[in-house]
């Protein structure tokens, strides 16, 4: 583990994380860490972790769907890719002929081998159901960052929605420290996950949780601080975390996981987005700031020590073993999953 703590204690940390994001306009943070790859309706540690709360409420009864949206995502993730690299509309024309002729490749772009096999699965779906020949056409008509688009990109937030409005579940409280401008939040709203569960979001930034709760008032959303979560002991059956403990200390770090724990009776994810399989933490401060390589090892024995079950996915793995995808953007990113 390397490199000295620039601060003399936690309350200094606080304070500088507060600063670094105090800083920003609120319309810049409504909007960072949503778009692009990391979309939440197609980044995959988001659905991860929606597909973890949909098993903790209905165990077993979903899982085809949950697999089901993993593939969306990544399907759409490679689309997206290509309109970046080849935004012209015309482009959707030549992969979609391509995709119905069963070719490798067009253009000199290799065509990933999960999308043509959700191609062919869907063939046989009813029309309303082939979300690539609706995001094809959509790009055709437009462009990819269309209107058009974007409804294709709530085909799964439609699809749960209409699945568990009539559901019924024990209750369940639903944690989220770091919570952004509702980054996250605002696809368990969309999907019909919010309603069914008792959410608290928090985050160390005022201006985070004036935007989420001016977006959605009907949620629970208070400035709060991940190394005092401002929570009851073993309150939460399910907490989540995306993309923190990176920027902390080491000492914040440990903080952060002890309080996780604390706070923590069923399950807990957390998501790194700069994890792998090396022998130790490279801790790098940086402008009152941390951007941390972590090691998924290390992180494991951590939380031996502190719950009961230590799950590790590491994003590529996993998806290359599930799906054959050999393109995921992060190696970096990995998921730790706590039973307590």
């Amino acid at each position: 583990m390397a490199s000295s703590n620039p601060f003399a204690n936690l309350q200094e940390e606080s304070d500088a994380l507060r600063e670094a994001w105090m800083r920003h306009e609120e319309t810049f943070l409504g909007d960072y860490l949503v778009s692009e790859v990391e979309d939440p309706r197609i980044h995959f540690p988001s659905l991860l972790t929606r597909g973890m709360l949909v098993e903790t409420l209905f165990p077993g009864k979903q899982r085809d769907l949950i697999w089901q949206e993993y593939r969306f995502g990544l399907c759409m993730s490679f689309l997206q890719k290509v309109a970046r690299q080849r935004p012209g509309i015309q482009t959707a024309t030549h992969l979609r002929h391509a995709l119905e002729q069963g070719l490798k490749e067009f253009k000199s772009m290799t065509i990933a081998s999960y999308l043509q096999e959700a191609w062919d699965e869907l063939q046989q779906a009813a029309e309303e159901e082939h979300y690539l020949k609706q995001a094809l056409d959509a790009w055709q008509q437009t462009a990819w960052d269309g209107k058009q688009v974007q409804e294709v990109l709530g085909t799964f937030m439609r699809r749960w929605a209409s699945i568990l409005h009539e559901q019924v579940t024990k209750p369940c409280v639903v944690l989220e420290p770091a919570c952004g401008s509702a980054n996250d939040y605002r696809s368990l709203a969309a999907c019909g996950l919010a309603a069914k569960v008792h959410y608290r979001g928090f985050d160390l930034c005022p201006k985070n949780i004036e935007n989420a709760n001016r977006d959605y008032p009907q949620a629970a959303f208070e400035v709060g601080n991940i190394f005092d979560i401002p929570a009851s002991d073993k309150s939460a059956d399910f907490l989540y975390v995306h993309d923190l403990f990176e920027h902390l200390s080491a000492k914040g770090m440990q903080r952060g996981f002890e309080e996780v724990a604390r706070v923590t009776r069923g399950m807990a994810v957390l998501s790194f987005f700069n994890a792998a399989y090396c022998p130790s933490h490279t801790i790098r401060p940086r402008d009152g700031y941390h951007w941390n390589r972590l090691s998924l090892g290390c992180l494991q024995e951590t939380m031996k020590d502190l719950c009961c079950e230590v799950e590790v996915i590491h994003t590529a793995s996993f998806l290359k073993n599930a799906f054959g995808c050999h393109d995921y953007h992060n190696p970096g990113s990995a998921t730790l999953v706590l039973h307590f």
